[in-house]
């Protein structure tokens, strides 16, 4: 593609206040200049205009923690006819989970990973951090523009299973993987996977530079299992996957306590849900430089709790915006997410942070911020085009989490190629 001008009535670049009447000049794959549309013209002349009119190009949104390959959770449980809304506890909700997977053919998960990809894409998704427990399922990236991160999730307490494990672990992690996104490695919680096996796997991505993602503190019953190895992960989770034996000794931790314990509170490693957080679990976070991606449509669903959104603001961590999977949400938005997010964290977060942690700040949390997450020389051509809300400029991050934007996208670009046909210029 040569050179070309995309303007519009407002440009909202995520790192500098919104520029009216602001442009982007792109070449084949990467935004060359950013200013006003008079002032690009005048240093470019000549260069082809692509102007929206009255319309907001802003960058594509990032979805830091998602599940793609459960995108078909709820055909998969009408045809096992399992009721998905009724949960009594978090415990039940894994236990459905269990039930819903089993004997599903492993080609299930990559037409559910190609459905999640066409849906986060089309809901102006440029970024996700995916947690794929059937790793063969990665494939179905290939050829797609989804960028961000591929976390390959492992877990297991029986030390034979878990040699075997790290042989695959390993195996895949050397294969080609041809795709916008990249590898990393999810250890899934400090409930599901032994603490030798857990300090080795953070070891691992220290190691080889990869990025990491660990479900925490996301229920009561996580705190209860962690620090005194009691409650109904012990009593009903471990039971019904056979692995009672393998119950370790108490801890005497709370879950991110726990984690730096075993090496796990580095940049590198994004934290997931973080609801049961005291004090002191904010303050090892902060210290620690550590991401948080925050689902609260899920964390509702699930009703787990509300994370101490304020706090961790204040204390400095990074936080970032996920949908979690279609097995505990309603879509894999994260317009939809910023909307409730708006409500949910009423009075912690405001709409400007809110949009921060669904671009720039999701860009950090999975290490992709060279490229991605804000709009400004040098990184990828990837943005959105969505309808202009009425009112001024300074009130358009009010209109991202309003709910009305969800269903205003007018054109996709990724790498200056526009996806959506059918939408003229001014």
């Amino acid at each position: 593609m040569q050179q070309r001008i995309i303007t519009a009535r407002l440009l909202v670049t995520a790192d500098r206040p919104p520029i009216d009447n602001g442009a982007l000049l792109c070449n084949a794959d990467r935004i060359v200049a950013v200013d006003n549309l008079t002032a690009l013209k005048k240093s470019h002349p000549g260069i082809f205009v692509k102007d929206y009119g009255d319309a907001v190009i802003l960058p594509l949104l990032v979805n830091a923690h998602t599940h793609l390959e459960l995108t078909d959770f709820s055909h998969w449980a009408d045809r096992k006819g399992e009721v998905v809304d009724e949960y009594k506890g978090f415990v039940d909700w894994i236990l459905q989970l269990i039930q819903v997977k089993k004997k599903l053919d492993p080609d299930n998960y990559r037409h559910a990973v190609i459905n999640g990809i066409e849906q986060s894409v089309s809901a102006g998704t440029g970024v996700v951090g995916d947690i794929l427990a059937h790793h063969s399922a990665r494939s179905a990236y290939q050829g797609t523009p989804l960028a961000g991160v591929v976390f390959l999730e492992t877990l297991g307490q029986d030390p034979a299973m878990i040699r075997r494990l790290k042989k695959a672990l390993y195996q895949n992690l050397e294969e080609p993987f041809a795709a916008e996104a990249v590898l990393g490695l999810s250890p899934h919680s400090p409930y599901t996977i032994s603490n030798v096996y857990l300090r080795h796997v953070y070891h691992l991505c220290k190691r080889r530079g990869l990025r990491c993602c660990t479900h925490i503190a996301e229920s009561k019953e996580e705190l209860s299992f962690t620090r005194d190895s009691r409650g109904a992960i012990a009593e009903r989770f471990y039971q019904a996957i056979n692995w009672q034996r393998f119950i370790p000794p108490p801890s005497g931790l709370r879950p991110v306590a726990y984690l730096e314990k075993l090496g796990g509170l580095f940049p590198e490693n994004l934290l997931v849900h973080g609801v049961h957080l005291d004090e002191n679990d904010v303050e090892l976070l902060a210290c620690n430089k550590m991401s948080l991606s925050l689902c609260p449509r899920s964390n509702q669903r699930l009703n787990v709790g509300k994370a101490p959104a304020g706090r961790l603001l204040k204390a400095g961590v990074n936080l970032a915006l996920g949908t979690d999977s279609l097995a505990s949400n309603d879509s894999l938005s994260i317009w939809d997410e910023m909307h409730f997010a708006a409500h949910w964290f009423a009075g912690e977060l405001d709409a400007p942070t809110i949009f921060a942690m669904a671009t720039r700040q999701g860009a950090a949390a999975l290490g992709v911020s060279d490229d991605y997450g804000s709009l400004s020389v040098g990184k990828r051509s990837g943005f959105q085009i969505v309808t202009a809300p009425d009112g001024a400029a300074s009130e358009v991050y009010e209109y991202f989490t309003s709910g009305i934007a969800t269903d205003a996208i007018m054109q996709i670009y990724h790498d200056g190629v526009p996806l959506l046909s059918g939408v003229k210029s001014s």
